[in-house]
């Protein structure tokens, strides 16, 4: 088994995509040693970080298969998209508190949310950190910043680690798997320690922060990290109608702008060969060395192994789509995702299992 780093992003049941692309990896001999989730990648992570016995693939499908909606015999299968909108008995249910509705600030109650995910997640397993490290964000309603809460942090990463993102060591519990997907007006913000939070998706959908938290310094030059793109936006035609105008909306709130910060005209590889020359470049004895900013500087040196496995541009429904048929192409299409990424990069290749 070869490990790997996983960074799962938020996109409703578009997470089933990544159930998928996990699956898939896991049976190419590749095994998360970190991994870190906004939103429904939160819950993802958890599944895997929490899965009883170490069977990823089996807590994976028993997460899903609670949050999938039963079939209902006399609707074709691929019309059953929108019925979630009635609510998600293993997931969410609408309020029906309407005497109090002044007083709203969520339509949804994510109570049966804390059920599954105790009930199916390990969470002893889950704040071990020497079986996984794991990292769920959520956005700080009070400051509107990013808080990773996390099982681990790799010495220098504790506290403020760039735009007002805080890194907390915490023992995680479903409360911080559901803050990272509380995502309005659905979904009320959720209280810990005294603090509201909001999804994590808000700030960033592409927690991969948080990630480079996670890697010990012997990893950062050599562990594969794969981001599971679920809004992809580049290369698309043109929107012609009202419906692929809202759907590309959501693709760009959501899409990846990670790389965009770094490197200029010179991009991400002339950001990376500028990092490696300036370690090589430092004196040994150099104060520079000693400073956080510089230990998350050489951090990024790990975006040299970034894979990206992308799907291919979500369906305005998609992300509410709990259906048997629309959970199945989901996570048949993530399947299928990492055939294609293999088959053309060959950078990484299957590893026996």
């Amino acid at each position: 088994m070869k490990q790997m780093a996983l960074i799962l992003q938020g996109g409703g049941a578009l997470g089933a995509f990544e159930y998928g692309v996990v699956t898939a990896l896991l049976e190419r001999g590749w095994q998360p040693t970190a991994v870190t989730g906004v939103s429904i990648g939160a819950i993802n992570a958890a599944a895997i970080a929490g899965a009883p016995g170490g069977d990823i693939a089996a807590s994976l499908h028993r997460i899903w298969a609670a949050i999938t909606l039963p079939q209902v015999p006399w609707l074709p299968a691929s019309q059953q998209a929108s019925l979630s909108l009635f609510g998600n008995p293993n997931f969410y249910r609408p309020r029906t508190d309407y005497y109090d509705m002044a007083q709203w600030t969520s339509l949804c109650s994510t109570v049966p949310m804390y059920a599954t995910l105790n009930r199916h997640c390990d969470f002893e397993q889950i704040n071990d950190a020497s079986h996984m490290r794991v990292a769920v964000t959520a956005t700080d309603l009070q400051t509107g910043g990013p808080t990773t809460f996390s099982n681990h942090l790799a010495a220098r990463t504790e506290g403020i680690i760039g735009d007002g993102h805080i890194a907390r060591r915490a023992h995680l519990n479903a409360a911080h798997i559901i803050a990272s997907g509380s995502l309005p007006p659905g979904f009320a913000a959720t209280d810990i320690d005294g603090t509201q939070f909001w999804d994590g998706g808000l700030f960033s959908n592409t927690p991969i922060d948080a990630l480079l938290n996670l890697l010990e310094a012997d990893e950062v030059d050599s562990l594969p990290i794969f981001v599971v793109d679920l809004f992809p936006s580049g290369g698309l035609p043109l929107p012609t109608n009202l419906i692929e105008v809202q759907t590309r909306m959501t693709a760009l709130q959501y899409q990846n702008r990670f790389w965009a910060q770094y490197g200029g005209s010179a991009r991400l590889p002339g950001f990376l060969d500028m990092l490696a020359a300036l370690d090589t470049e430092l004196p040994p004895a150099s104060p520079l060395r000693q400073r956080p900013a510089f230990h998350w500087l050489m951090r990024l040196r790990a975006l040299r192994n970034v894979q990206v496995i992308q799907a291919a541009e979500p369906t305005l429904t998609g992300g509410a789509d709990f259906s048997p048929y629309g959970v199945s192409s989901a996570y048949q299409a993530g399947r299928t995702a990492v055939d294609k990424h293999f088959a053309a990069t060959r950078a990484l290749p299957a590893v026996p299992a």
